[in-house]
Formats: C-alpha cells, structure tokens, sequence
C-alpha cells in the first residue's frame, strides 16, 4: 500500500521535473529550425514552415516559463543565444540571392560587436551573463525577424540599414541599463523604468 503510494509520489515528482524543463526544451527546438532553415531554398515553403515553427517557439518559451514559474536567467541567456543563432542561419539562408553592400556587412557586423559588448560589461558587472527583455529589445524583435517580408517589399540595403540602426539604439539600451543597474534584472523594462526605481 505505502510502496504503491511512494510510487505515485516518485510519478508526479517526474512529471513535474519533465514540465519544469518544457521551456527550455522549446527553446532548444529553435536550434533545429534554424538549421533547417539555413540549408531550406530561399523564400520556399520549406523556408517559410521551419522559419515560422521558429518563431513560433520564441513566442511560447517565454510565457510558457512565466506561468510555470520557472524562468531563469539560464534559460533567458539560452532564448537569446538561440535568436542570435536563428538570425545567423537566417542570414546564411537568405543573403546568398540578395546584393548586399559592403557598407551592409559592415553595419551587421557592427550590431554584433555592440551585443558582444553589451554581454561582457553585464558579465563583468554581474559576474553572469545577462539577456535583458526590455520592451524596446522586444519590439525591435519583431521587426528583425520580418527581415524575409520587409525584403519582398524594400530594397533589401535600405531594410538592413534600418534594422542596424534600430538594433544599435536597442544595445546602447541594454549597456545603459546594465550602468545603471545595481544587480541582474532580466527582465528590466527599460532604461526609464530602472532610473525611476532608483530615483536618478
């Protein structure tokens, strides 16, 4: 009797360890998409159901975290390595049919240093690697990651332009909100919200 009940005990703490590890499992899931996406025909459907099942997890993951009450900072550096990467993969899918500019390179190129830099201060600082979900960092997100549909419409230059500039604002946000921090707060809202909350 009590062994059968131990058992049941030993069932739900298993389950409840496999759904404590779901976000982060979608997450992962971003990684084979993404891949599939590099190697997808660019703009095919192929392309479009693996670039959208992608982003499909980056819409869950989060939430799903927040209302089981398990989000960590492990598992937002994770989301946003793995949107790095989809960005990555994305770019070796695409790039190829498209005439990119010297200066375009340039400017991506410049993006990544300016989140490399804004993820070494905050390990610096913090001694741990901080993602930062701030609602500007949110918003220029989603218009990244329209990048395939604003090119079916723009010149793909002026499109790349926009989105650098845009991405570089969102990362001089994340090294102000580190200076302006005193510990680790993923989820800082932005840079106005922590100035307020410590009175500067």
């Amino acid at each position: 009797m009590f062994g059968c009940s131990d058992g049941k005990m030993r069932q739900v703490k298993k389950g409840n360890n496999m759904i404590k590890y779901l976000p982060n499992t979608i997450t992962f899931t971003r990684f084979i998409f993404a891949l599939l996406v590099a190697f997808s025909e660019p703009l095919s459907i192929y392309f479009w159901v693996f670039y959208g099942l992608a982003l499909a997890t980056d819409l869950i993951d989060g939430p799903l975290a927040r209302k089981l009450k398990v989000n960590t900072n492990f598992g937002s550096t994770l989301d946003t390595i793995a949107d790095i990467f989809l960005v990555i993969c994305l770019i070796v899918c695409i790039f190829p049919i498209l005439e990119v500019s010297v200066l375009s390179y340039i400017l991506i190129v410049t993006v990544f240093l300016l989140k490399s830099i804004s993820l070494i201060y905050a390990y610096i600082k913090f001694k741990k690697i901080v993602s930062y979900h701030a609602y500007f960092i949110k918003f220029s997100a989603v218009v990244i990651f329209a990048f395939p549909f604003w090119i079916m419409f723009f010149d793909e230059n002026s499109v790349i332009l926009v989105l650098a500039i845009l991405q570089a604002a969102v990362y001089i946000e994340e090294l102000l909100i580190t200076r302006a921090s005193d510990k680790a707060d993923a989820n800082a809202k932005s840079i106005f919200h922590v100035r307020n909350q410590r009175g500067i």
